[in-house]
């Protein structure tokens, strides 16, 4: 924003000394002005590059976010289902059977490790939502006490996760405002 504020400035500069109000002074000064007008156009054109290249670098860490968020969600679901998979397979077992009573302590809900490695790289944490960030953190730490006590718990944690990562996700590519962000982090 800085940079077009500087630009702007010095462009009307030089347009305000080339009136022909002022046509005397730049015979007069020519040498002076006409470098003083290649310096500006010079500066614009450097602030001009910095500006479109800062553009194009944060575009690339969005994508970059945006490939992130998949594997995050991917990761999520795929646990998410097996955890499924497990509560029925357990829930069809017989309140008899000797199985059951130790079922979740030799067949654990796995955990998507993927989310804690997403949640570590800086990219994420500089260009993910502040309410998404808090909000994933605290369903990292809820799936970390979940799992080892009651599966559909954990189960209920996963499907928050998964919005929650869904919604970032709609921000991230623009399908949403942040204010729907907001609202749809809080239903949570």
């Amino acid at each position: 924003m800085l940079y077009i504020i500087i630009t702007i400035s010095l462009i009307l500069l030089s347009a305000f000394i080339l009136l022909p109000k002022f046509s005397a002074i730049n015979e007069r000064y020519s040498l002076g002005i006409n470098y003083f007008l290649t310096l500006v156009a010079t500066l614009v054109g450097v602030l001009l590059a910095i500006s479109i290249t800062n553009h194009e670098s944060n575009k690339k860490e969005q994508q970059d976010v945006i490939k992130l968020l998949g594997s995050s969600i991917s990761s999520v679901e795929t646990c998410h289902e097996y955890t499924k998979i497990l509560i029925e397979y357990y829930d069809e077992l017989p309140v008899e059977d000797p199985l059951k009573n130790e079922f979740y302590t030799k067949n654990e809900p796995p955990y998507p490790e993927y989310l804690d490695i997403f949640l570590m790289q800086n990219i994420v944490s500089k260009n993910l939502s502040g309410d998404a960030l808090s909000e994933l953190n605290e369903k990292v730490i809820n799936l970390k006490r979940s799992r080892n006590t009651d599966a559909t718990v954990y189960l209920s944690f996963l499907e928050q996760t998964l919005k929650v990562l869904s919604s970032e996700l709609a921000y991230q590519k623009e399908e949403i405002d942040k204010e729907k962000l907001k609202r749809e982090l809080n239903g949570l």
